[in-house]
C-alpha cells in the first residue's frame, strides 16, 4: 500500500497523541495544613514517582489505543477488552515507531503472518493481541523508569545475569518472563541495582 503524503508519520501521530493526553490529565488538588492554624490550601502535589506512572500510563495507552484514542486504559478491564475485541495492526505500526524493531516485532506475531494480516486487513487475534499488550506495558514502563527511549531499549536488549544470559526483551516471551521483568524495572525505579 503506498501511504499518503500529506498523512502524519506514526511517529508524528504518537507525540501529537501523547501531547493530547497529557494535557487531558489534570493535576490533582491535595489539601495540607500550612499553618499552625491548620488553614486547608490546595496545591498539586505529585512525588516523582507518581509523575513517572503518569507518563507511562500516558505511553502506554498511545501506543495501544485505536486510532480515535477512546479506550478506558485506567482500568484493568478496559485492557482486557481491548485484547478480546482484537487489536488493529496499527498497535504494530506504533511499537516500531517507538524504537522496537522488526525482529523484536516476533514476539507479537511471525513477519509472514502480520503480512498477511496485512495483506487482508485483517486484526490481530486475542493471542498476538495479549503479547502485543505485553510487550507496550513494558517499552512504556522501560521508557518510564529511564526517561529516555534510547536508553530504556538499550536496556531491554542487554543480556543480563539475573536472566540466565537473556535480555530482557527476550524474557518477554512467557509472561512469567515479563513479570520478572517488570519486577526488575521496579527495582531500578526506587533506586535497588539490577
Amino acid at each position: 500500500m503506498l501511504a499518503n503524503k500529506s498523512e502524519a508519520s506514526p511517529k508524528t501521530k504518537i507525540a501529537v497523541a501523547a501531547k493530547a493526553v497529557a494535557q487531558k490529565s489534570v493535576a490533582r488538588a491535595v489539601p495540607f495544613a500550612a499553618s499552625p492554624n491548620k488553614v486547608a490550601e490546595s496545591q498539586a502535589v505529585y512525588s516523582a514517582r507518581e509523575q513517572r506512572l503518569r507518563s507511562e500510563r500516558s505511553l502506554f495507552s498511545v501506543l495501544l489505543a485505536p486510532d480515535d484514542l477512546t479506550g478506558d486504559f485506567s482500568r484493568d478491564m478496559g485492557i482486557v477488552n481491548l485484547v478480546h475485541n482484537r487489536l488493529p495492526l496499527s498497535v504494530i505500526d506504533r511499537l516500531l515507531a517507538e524504537g522496537v524493531s522488526k525482529q523484536e516485532i516476533n514476539l507479537v506475531a511471525p513477519q509472514r503472518t502480520l503480512a498477511h494480516r496485512r495483506a487482508n486487513e485483517e486484526r490481530l487475534t486475542i493471542d498476538e493481541s495479549d503479547r502485543a499488550v505485553r510487550l507496550a506495558r513494558v517499552v512504556a514502563q522501560t521508557e518510564s523508569v529511564f526517561g529516555n527511549k534510547e536508553k530504556a531499549m538499550a536496556w531491554l536488549r542487554q543480556p543480563m545475569k539475573r536472566f540466565e544470559g537473556l535480555s530482557p526483551i527476550e524474557m518477554l516471551v512467557t509472561d512469567v518472563g515479563s513479570r520478572m521483568v517488570e519486577e526488575a524495572l521496579v527495582q531500578i525505579d526506587e533506586g535497588f541495582f539490577a
